[in-house]
C-alpha cells in the first residue's frame, strides 16, 4: 500500500513540473501570442512611450495606433503614419509637411503589424518571471538579439497571462537606453474601411510634400 501511494505521489509530483515547466514554456506563451493577434481583423492601442537611462525618465508621451494584417496608422506627437502594405506616408502636422515612400518592412525593423511576430527572426528567448503588471498576471519573457545588425540588444515582452495580449515592452540599445511602451487602451477585433491606413489630403492640409517612391 505505501508502495502503491508513493508511485501515486511519484507521478503527481511529475504531471505538476511538467504542467509549470509547459507554462513557464516562452515559445508556447509567444505562439499564443502570435496566434491571439493574427486571429483578429485589427485591433487600435493607446500607448503610453517612456524613453529612460537606467530610472531616469529622458522623454515621455502618448499616442494612438491601429492594426489591420499588415496595415497601420500610428499618431504620436506632432507625427501620423500611414500604412496601406506598399506605401507609407509620414505627416508632419505643425510644420504640414508630408513624405511618401515605399514601405520596407525589414528597414523598419519593428512596428505595429510585426511586434507580435519578431520573436521569430534574429532572436531567442529566455522565460523571465511571472509578475502583476496593472492588476494583471503577466509572463515576462525576454528576447535576446543574434543579428548584429539590430538596433535593440534585448526585447523584455509582458504577456497577459488570460488573454495572451501584449500589455508592454522594452526595447533595449546597445547604448543601455530603454524604451518603454505600455498599452493604456487595447480594442480587440476592430473592423476598419478600406481607406483607413491612407493619408487623406482633405482631413490634412499639407504645405510641402517629399515624393521617394520608386
Amino acid at each position: 500500500m505505501r508502495r502503491i501511494l508513493g508511485i501515486v505521489m511519484v507521478l503527481s509530483m511529475v504531471g505538476t513540473s511538467l504542467a509549470s515547466g509547459q507554462e513557464e514554456n516562452p515559445k508556447v506563451i509567444l505562439d499564443k501570442m502570435s496566434a491571439t493577434y493574427k486571429a483578429m481583423a485589427g485591433f487600435e492601442i493607446e500607448f503610453v512611450q517612456k524613453v529612460m537611462s537606467e530610472s531616469e525618465v529622458l522623454d515621455r508621451f502618448s499616442g494612438v495606433a491601429a492594426v489591420a494584417k499588415e496595415k497601420f496608422m500610428i499618431k504620436f506627437r506632432d507625427q501620423h503614419i500611414y500604412c496601406n502594405g506598399p506605401v507609407l506616408w509620414t505627416y508632419l502636422v505643425e510644420s504640414q509637411e508630408l513624405t511618401i515612400t515605399n514601405f520596407e518592412p525589414e528597414e523598419t525593423f519593428i512596428n505595429p503589424t510585426n511586434i507580435y511576430d519578431i520573436y521569430k527572426e534574429g532572436f531567442k528567448y529566455d522565460y523571465k518571471r511571472s509578475e502583476n503588471l496593472g492588476g494583471a498576471l503577466v509572463d515576462v519573457i525576454e528576447l535576446i538579439s543574434t543579428d548584429e545588425d539590430s538596433d535593440f540588444t534585448n526585447i523584455i515582452m509582458y504577456i497577459d497571462q488570460s488573454t495572451s495580449y501584449l500589455k508592454a515592452w522594452d526595447l533595449i540599445d546597445y547604448d543601455g537606453i530603454k524604451t518603454s511602451f505600455e498599452v493604456a487602451n487595447f480594442k480587440p477585433n476592430q473592423v476598419y474601411a478600406g481607406n483607413a491606413f491612407e493619408f487623406d489630403s482633405k482631413k490634412n492640409p499639407v504645405q510641402h510634400t517629399e515624393d521617394y517612391r520608386n
